[in-house]
């Protein structure tokens, strides 16, 4: 087998398509492909049909190239390539500053590349609290994405609705766990706990009458809260964004309170999108609007 049989063969098999397949698509016979496959090659002017089926190059064909590659192991390799040279250059992994930026370019990407007027990549806004509050939202029947732009408001949203499921509509039908957390956040002293809590770094805890005096709540209301906390928001026994544990002192242990870590970017994210929807921006530097549905479909809400 010549270089270039093997890897006709090897790209086929990859993609997961016959000879008859690949002989329909390049309009020639299935025993046209089993010779190539078996030492022959085809007329030259087959050749960069065979290349754009299989998404590489004519070069790669013959052995002479390496494969191209996805756009999704490109985004990769610069990643990845971003957060090795900056570790390397400042020796810490706590403030990744040129991988948030890049990942800021990259959302940015997305949403202007789904415009078919732009031609180009430029550098995203990034506008000081004193400017009119400025987003760029991009939506149709399927996603949503929504970016901020200005430093108090600097996030990125992606939400994929797929045809034909309720996952807009699901979301309101949870009247338990959802609905306790709204009722949680409505209460300020409750809020003020919350709050008091994330200021705790990882692994650290905090009793009880910590903190009542921290907050100036009083602490029999403080021990209620935590409780509804660690009880109510998420699942004790599995996950959950608040949690304790009991501290031997004297003949009854007492109970520390702390935060699980990881999920207290889903709480920054709640608390900033809240803001995003009740103090909405002035200014849409970019709005593609191409949804013809409602976002809630009343006929999904009545299965149930």
């Amino acid at each position: 087998m010549t270089e270039f049989s093997k890897n006709l063969q090897a790209l086929r098999k990859e993609k997961k398509v016959t000879q008859e397949q690949l002989a329909g698509h390049l309009g020639v016979s299935a025993q046209a492909v089993s010779k190539w496959e078996n030492g022959n090659y085809p007329e030259s002017d087959l050749l960069p049909a065979i290349a754009d089926f299989f998404g590489v190059s004519i070069d790669y064909l013959y052995g002479r190239d390496q494969r191209e590659k996805t756009i999704e192991q490109a985004v990769f390799d610069a990643v990845h390539e971003c957060c090795s040279v900056e570790y390397e250059r400042t020796g810490s992994s706590e403030a990744h500053n040129d991988f948030a930026r890049l990942i800021r370019n990259l959302q940015w990407a997305i949403q202007t590349g789904s415009w078919v007027n732009n031609t180009g990549f430029t550098e995203p806004p990034y506008d000081i609290k004193e400017y009119p509050k400025m987003s760029s939202a991009v939506y149709d029947n399927v996603l949503f994405t929504y970016m901020g732009l200005r430093e108090d408001n600097n996030f990125s949203l992606f939400l994929q609705s797929p045809d034909g499921k309720a996952v807009f509509e699901d979301l309101l039908k949870d009247t338990g766990r959802l609905a306790g957390l709204f009722g949680i956040l409505s209460d300020r002293d409750k809020l003020a706990i919350i709050t008091y809590l994330y200021t705790l770094k990882n692994g650290e805890f905090a009793g009880a009458d910590q903190v009542a005096h921290a907050t100036g709540i009083n602490l029999d209301k403080v021990k209620k809260v935590l409780s509804e906390l660690t009880e109510s928001v998420g699942d004790p026994h599995l996950a959950a964004p608040f949690r304790y544990v009991k501290v031997i002192n004297g003949d009854k242990p007492d109970k520390v309170y702390g935060t699980e870590p990881t999920l207290g970017g889903l709480f920054m994210g709640l608390m900033m999108i809240a803001r995003e929807y009740t103090e909405p921006p002035m200014v849409f530097r970019m709005n593609i609007n191409c949804r013809t549905k409602s976002w809630i479909d009343r006929n999904k809400l009545k299965k149930e």
